[in-house]
């Protein structure tokens, strides 16, 4: 018993530390992003500027506070469960109870965590540090208000204005051109691609932390042509076809115009169109870092050892990507979709095809036997249960969308040193990743499958079917 006691204390002592350390790790990028965004708004007094960073520690505090006792009503539940279960057993009832105790308490609070909005914390974690060079700059840091005041040329865009509304809070306006400064350029907008942190944004899903400030005109994900550069910009010039991401706090990509750092942007070849650069950056991204680095795959075929990858809704935006890199690499590649897609996947190069509604496909079983090394999760609500018994000796899930319970079952596998384990991606933007991804399109060896392409004037169209959630491929706004 006094193990067992022993064993619930560091339980409960290891997840209170992971909430306290994960809520005051995005408490203090908030307030940093706050101080380096000029701590002040125009014509704001330094009272009121006062006042907002003491209501952005108010509600993070309140929000942590939430969590522990969140956590700790359900570590106590599963301790009386299990003290009951232990006093009126036999000893080794007591004793498997010490065994099962990370997983039933890890099930208690993930219960318990239900009624909390569904947090992507990939797309928080990844935004803060895919944008901390461009905030770098405190001059580049002006409110989007402040730069439009620049310029007394308008230009068609989608915005909306608060959170919440679906495809009906956004609004067709035109607004002034934005202006760039120092190491920024003016890109004419020719494609843009949707991916699900979009809609996320303008649900509320991710605040307090997105968006800064109201009107949003939302995206991030662009191709399009330099028409103006800023000062100290020597890299790029009027007229270079480029590959970018905007800024996640500010967007930008629903609009004919818009400007960008030009440290998140790449030259685009005459061989890509802009659809398929447009569809290169979040996707593109998540699907280099999870087969290259977090797999361990190297892209020209040199592994010592053939590696068996599975990838979940290969047919999506990231998944279809992470079939083409895997392959590159000589993996074994097994994946899963729906039945109309099969077709799709086995020509992006996947071995082995199972359609996730099957029986097979959705215990997730290898047609051949396989066991997987590693899996390239991009799908949601499948168990850990389901993974484990398809994993190899050491075979790892990388999930590219960790919430709460992937986070859990990380912190199990860590505490139990389980040699299969649960790898939460949080993606880390690299302009030589996103070079790299460009070269393979131009080489043929890498393709951006379009689910649909939509004009700037039907933008609520790709909105909703983004929303929707079972676009083939990237969905893409074309503008002109």
């Amino acid at each position: 018993m006094a193990f067992f006691l022993i064993n619930f204390i560091f339980i409960t002592l290891s997840f209170i530390s992971n909430l306290v350390s994960r809520v005051i790790f995005f408490a203090t990028a908030h307030l940093l992003v706050l101080f380096i965004h000029g701590f002040k708004a125009p014509g704001q007094s330094t009272h009121g500027a006062l006042q907002q960073v003491s209501d952005v520690i108010k509600s993070w505090f309140e929000y942590l506070l939430e969590l522990i006792l969140e956590a700790i009503s359900a570590l106590i539940s599963t301790l009386f469960d299990y003290l009951i279960e232990g006093l009126t057993g036999s000893a080794s009832v007591a004793t498997s109870a010490v065994g099962g105790l990370i997983e039933k308490t890890k099930n208690s609070f993930i219960s318990e965590m239900e009624g909390e909005p569904e947090i992507n914390l990939f797309d928080v974690v990844s935004s803060y540090v895919l944008h901390y060079e461009a905030y770098s700059n405190h001059k580049g840091m002006l409110q989007h208000s402040q730069r439009v005041a620049m310029s007394d040329k308008l230009m068609h865009a989608v915005q909306y204005d608060g959170y919440g509304g679906g495809t009906s809070g956004l609004k067709h306006v035109e607004v002034p051109i934005p202006t760039p400064i120092r190491n920024e350029v003016l890109v004419k907008l020719e494609a843009a691609s949707l991916n699900p942190v979009d809609w996320k944004i303008q649900k509320g899903q991710l605040r307090p932390l997105f968006p800064l400030n109201f009107p949003l005109i939302p995206l991030t994900d662009v191709s399009g042509e330099i028409v103006e550069v800023g000062e100290g910009v020597k890299k790029f010039k009027v007229g270079d076809k480029v590959v970018l991401m905007l800024n996640i706090f500010y967007g930008g990509g629903l609009a004919q115009f818009a400007v960008t750092n030009k440290r998140l942007m790449v030259a685009r070849p005459p061989e890509v169109s802009a659809a398929e650069g447009a569809g290169l950056s979040i996707a593109g991204l998540t699907a280099h870092q999870a087969v290259t680095q977090a797999a361990g795959i190297k892209l020209d075929g040199t592994c010592q050892k053939q590696k068996n990858i599975l990838v979940t809704a290969a047919s999506g935006g990231v998944g279809h990507y992470a079939v083409q890199l895997a392959k590159l690499g000589n993996a074994h590649v097994t994946a899963t979709c729906g039945a109309r897609n099969i077709d799709l996947v086995k020509s992006l190069g996947a071995d082995e095809v199972l359609d996730y509604k099957t029986p097979d496909g959705a215990a997730l079983k290898s047609p051949s036997g396989r066991k997987y090394d590693a899996v390239i999760h991009c799908a949601t609500s499948i168990p850990w249960s389901t993974f484990e018994p398809n994993l190899s000796a050491k075979g790892k899930v990388i999930d590219i969308t960790p919430g709460p319970s992937a986070f859990s079952t990380c912190l199990v596998k860590m505490l139990t040193f389980s040699k299969k384990k649960l790898v939460p991606l949080m993606l880390y933007p690299k302009t030589q990743n996103l070079e790299c991804l460009v070269k393979l399109v131009k080489e043929g060896k890498l393709k951006t499958v379009i689910d649909s392409r939509h004009p700037l004037s039907k933008a609520e169209d790709a909105w909703a079917k983004s929303i929707d959630g079972h676009a083939t491929g990237k969905i893409i706004v074309e503008i002109s």
